[in-house]
């Protein structure tokens, strides 16, 4: 089988995009992989060899020349210093879009152009040859337009995996902007074959507005089996971003856990490892003394011994009512992680948004969905040992019944082997 992966960013296990393609695809018998995405950064797997990268500081800079815009390459191939230069331009830009929306539209603009859908771009489709069309369900230009083209002009199987949220509720009449992306998120998902959401509640949401049917995937679960902890002081973990204040709620945390320090001696740690940037004001209210460590990012691997070796693992969401009508659909790819840990997992965030629901579920989780209980609960928690045990075995053992990596790989090779023996109707 023959696979061509559509993404916005470079397939980079120390990604959540990335490690998600790997964690669904890595370990395919059989099976050749190929990637288009639209970044200069370098990627890094052990799935797929073959590359062609359509950034926007690329398009730009050919808008006049644009037989030269696209990079092809595979994974041998000594492009670094081609990258480094370029990567620093685009972190630039990153950073600029998140305080202006106008670099938003600017690259959705760039991406209409089209120019980017050249012969070198065309050259790779056909000898990368796909069985099937792997995407993300998002609205930009560049996904809609690629995905669109490999459908109507290549006669293309396309399976397309909702993560978050990007279909936008009670809009104004005059945000045609949005209103576009709705379109272009449902016409997506009218043209695939077949539409996976992350979440049950999204699932059943996004089958009522686009009038197609969904099914259910998250990511597989690593299961190595539980690693004896009983630390002392509890090490408790968050690993993840801090947007959509999720910041606001760890700060919570913080709060509560030196209130129980200065009250019963130092019983519990908080170590956070992010790579979200913070002011000054922030980082003090998460990195306080004999309490919280805020801590620079680290390889996915790492992060993943650091779990094992923690008591409890983290996942929290913001309380704040515009960012629950942001995430309430959405289903953070760090759950996995958190399940597959062996360690006690506790959520912390609101009632009614789909990661809270899920994870209500499944046995041995603690959530706290009123932060007026906080302190009581990690009290409870730090001051018995044996429950926090207890509590890891129970979601152990849920995640090597119900969640195993290879359970999930067998499923989706199913389903994409069954797609290759349909007829694809235009």
């Amino acid at each position: 089988m023959r696979i061509l992966i559509v993404s916005k960013y470079a397939w980079d296990d120390r990604l959540a995009g990335g490690n998600t393609l790997s964690n669904f695809f890595c370990g395919w018998t059989n099976t050749e992989f190929y990637n288009i995405y639209c970044r200069d950064a370098q990627p890094n797997n052990k799935c797929c060899s073959e590359y062609f990268a359509i950034s926007p500081i690329n398009i730009f800079k050919n808008l006049f020349l644009p037989w030269r815009i696209g990079r092809r390459f595979t994974k041998d191939e000594k492009t670094i210093a081609y990258v480094s230069s370029s990567t620093k331009a685009e972190d630039s830009l990153k950073r600029l879009s998140k305080k202006s929306s106008v670099f938003a539209y600017l690259y959705d603009i760039l991406y209409l152009t089209r120019f980017w859908l050249n012969n070198k771009l065309r050259s790779f489709i056909d000898d990368a040859n796909p069985d099937i069309v792997f995407c993300f369900g998002v609205s930009d230009a560049y996904n809609y337009n690629l995905i669109r083209y490999l459908r109507k002009r290549r006669k293309k199987h396309i399976v397309t995996y909702f993560l978050d949220d990007h279909y936008y509720t009670d809009l104004h009449w005059w945000n045609i902007y949005k209103k576009v992306r709705n379109i272009r998120l449902t016409r997506l998902a009218q043209m695939s074959d077949k539409r996976y959401g992350i979440t049950q509640m999204m699932c059943d949401a996004y089958s009522d507005i686009m009038k197609v049917g969904f099914e259910v995937l998250t990511k597989g679960c690593y299961v190595n089996g539980i690693i004896s902890k009983n630390n002392n002081p509890i090490k408790m973990l968050y690993a993840g971003n801090l947007l959509y204040n999720r910041d606001k709620t760890i700060i919570e945390l913080v709060s509560a856990i030196e209130g129980i320090n200065h009250s019963s001696g130092v019983k519990c740690h908080l170590d956070i490892y992010t790579t979200t940037q913070v002011d000054e004001d922030i980082r003090n209210r998460l990195d306080v003394e004999g309490v919280s460590s805020l801590n620079s990012p680290k390889p996915y691997e790492e992060i993943q011994m650091i779990m094992s070796g923690s008591d409890i693992v983290l996942h929290v969401e913001s309380f704040d009512k515009e960012q629950i009508e942001y995430v309430h659909y959405s289903f953070s790819t760090k759950i996995t992680d958190c399940l597959q840990s062996g360690a006690m997992v506790l959520a912390i965030g609101p009632d009614g948004i789909a990661s809270i629901e899920y994870l209500k579920k499944i046995p041995g989780v603690v959530v706290v969905t009123d932060l007026r209980s906080l302190s009581a609960i990690i009290s409870n928690c730090v001051n018995n040992v044996q429950t926090i045990s207890r509590n890891a075995i129970q979601t152990y053992e849920y995640a090597r019944l119900e969640l195993s990596i290879d359970k999930v790989r067998n499923r989706l090779q199913k389903d994409f082997t069954e797609l290759t023996q349909k007829e694809i109707s235009i």
